[in-house]
């Protein structure tokens, strides 16, 4: 059961989290533009959508994988912090430098982007740490057993000696 509660929101882990996302974006929007892939013109936003999913994603994988609790909170808290950076530059950056250029449309689409994004991530990371169910009995044993640490292997019951 997933405990998507306040209480379980880590400041540590959503700004964690959204450096991993920053900086993974960084580096698939480099990779793209290295490797001549980058559109140019119009299509641009398309390099800038596709290098900001890849590092959101990544973002909530690696929350979603060493946290676990509350994943999809994690994502929409690491969403918020990239809208408070947003607003802290645009009021804080002179006018030119750093600003973004694009439509109001476009910046609430990389927005819902990046929401998604980190949500899925913090999803799949959370899956992949739980485990995927199917062999609990497995690692009930290996953790020792449902009686407890140091009866792996043991037969239960009256015959058991």
């Amino acid at each position: 059961m997933r405990s998507e509660h306040l209480s379980n929101l880590h400041v540590g882990w959503i700004i964690g989290g959204w450096l991993v996302a920053v900086a993974v974006t960084s580096g698939a929007y480099l990779a793209l533009v290295g490797t001549g892939l980058f559109p140019e013109g119009p299509g641009a936003i398309l390099g800038i959508a596709v290098a900001m999913a890849a590092g959101f994603y990544a973002g909530g994988l690696f929350v979603g994988n060493r946290w676990m609790d509350a994943p999809i909170l994690h994502g929409v808290a690491m969403t918020f912090v990239s809208v408070v950076v947003l607003f802290v530059g645009t009021l804080t950056l002179p006018e030119g430098f750093g600003a973004w250029s694009g439509s109001a449309p476009t910046v609430l689409g990389l927005i819902l982007l990046q929401l998604a994004a980190s949500v899925a991530g913090g999803w799949t990371g959370r899956s992949a740490a739980m485990g995927s169910g199917k062999d609990d009995g497995a690692r009930t044993v290996e953790a020792g057993g449902p009686e407890g640490p140091g009866t792996a292997g043991k037969q239960g019951g009256a015959d058991a000696g």
